[in-house]
C-alpha cells in the first residue's frame, strides 16, 4: 500500500489496523486510484461499525495527552476517581457479570490514573452536576470530594461544574473527551455505559470534538463557583 505524504512506518500501522485513514487521506487514494469513491465509502461504513481494539487506544491516548478535554456527564472521570468510588463502581461491574476480580480491577484503575497524571498534563474538565450525586456512601463521597479539591489546586488542573439548571445542552447524549498529542495530532472518545466506545482519529472530527466541549464549558460554573459547589456537595 502506497500512500502519498506517508513513511513506511506510517503505512504499516495502515496496514496492521493500529492507525485508520481519516477523510482527507481517503479522498486523496480514491482521486490517485480513480476508485470511485471506495475508501471514503468503507470509511464510513467502518465508523458505525466497534473497534475492538478501542480501548486499548483510549488507554495509550489518555496516558500520552499533553491536553485532556473531558466532559462526564454521569460519574467522576478518570484520572479524578477516588479509590473508595473506583471500587463501588468495579463493584456494580462485578454483580452485572463485567468484572472478575474486583481487587485487581482497582489497582489497574489507580495505575492508570497515576500514569495519565505523571507528566503533568493539561487537564480541563467539565462533570456535570449529576455525575457529583452520592455513590457508594458518606465515606467514599468525603473521600472523593477531598480528592477533587486536592486536584484542582494543581497548576495544570481545571475543574469546573455543569449545573442541572443548564440543561438542554448538547452534552446530554453521553460523555466524551479529547486529547492534544505529540506532533500536533488530536484524538477524540466517546463512550457508553455497555463497555462499547468509538475513538476518533479523524483530525477535522477530534477537532469537531473539542468545539463541542468549549460550547458545554461556556454553560459550567467558573472554576471558583465549582470548588465552592464541590466543597460542600452533597456525601
Amino acid at each position: 500500500m502506497n500512500v502519498p505524504g506517508r513513511t513506511k512506518s506510517q503505512v504499516s500501522k495502515y496496514e496492521g489496523g493500529t492507525r485508520q485513514l481519516d477523510e482527507r487521506e481517503a479522498a486523496i487514494l480514491d482521486q490517485l486510484w480513480d476508485t470511485g469513491g471506495l475508501f471514503t465509502i468503507l470509511l464510513r461504513y467502518a465508523k458505525l461499525g466497534v473497534d475492538p481494539n478501542w480501548s486499548e487506544k483510549l488507554r495509550r491516548y489518555q496516558r500520552d495527552a499533553s491536553v485532556l478535554r473531558l466532559y462526564s456527564g454521569n460519574i467522576i472521570p478518570f484520572p479524578f476517581q477516588a479509590e473508595g468510588y473506583a471500587r463501588a463502581l468495579l463493584g456494580a461491574g462485578h454483580a452485572a457479570g463485567l468484572v472478575d476480580d474486583i481487587d485487581s480491577a482497582v489497582a489497574r484503575r489507580m495505575e492508570h490514573q497515576a500514569a495519565m497524571l505523571a507528566n503533568d498534563p493539561r487537564i480541563w474538565a467539565v462533570l456535570d452536576e449529576v455525575a457529583l450525586r452520592p455513590m457508594g456512601g458518606t465515606a467514599v463521597m468525603e473521600d472523593q470530594r477531598d480528592l477533587l479539591l486536592k486536584l484542582a489546586e494543581l497548576h495544570h488542573v481545571s475543574i469546573r461544574v455543569l449545573p442541572e439548571g443548564a440543561a438542554p445542552h448538547i452534552g446530554l447524549d453521553g460523555s466524551f473527551c479529547c486529547f492534544d498529542l505529540p506532533k500536533g495530532a488530536r484524538a477524540a472518545f466517546a463512550g457508553t455505559n455497555l463497555d462499547v466506545g468509538r475513538v476518533v482519529e479523524d483530525q477535522g472530527e477530534a477537532a469537531d470534538v473539542a468545539v463541542r466541549f468549549e460550547q458545554i464549558s461556556a454553560r459550567a460554573w467558573s472554576e471558583d463557583q465549582s470548588l465552592e459547589w464541590i466543597a460542600r456537595m452533597r456525601t
